[in-house]
């Protein structure tokens, strides 16, 4: 991910479902799973299942690193 370009993370966004972004979003803002989890309606596991596949669709091994694209592309202010 470090020399992805902004169109290769965007084209990995586009991979994910409305609610995998909505997770990667709310977990990206600092959020633990169990808040997003109330706040979506979901249960913790879910949120724990849709995080994972948020991670590997966008190819990152660590929050640090998803927040880091999602600034980058924008979803979150820098």
């Amino acid at each position: 991910p470090s020399g992805a370009s902004r169109a290769e993370i965007e084209a990995r966004i586009a991979t994910l479902t409305p609610r995998e972004r909505e997770v990667m979003l709310l977990v990206a803002e600092g959020r633990p799973n169990k808040v997003v989890a109330t706040r979506l309606g979901l249960s913790t596991r879910t949120v724990e299942v849709h995080r994972a596949k948020v991670m590997d669709k966008m190819q990152v091994k660590s929050l640090a690193e998803l927040v880091r694209l999602a600034i980058l592309c924008e979803l979150l202010p820098a």
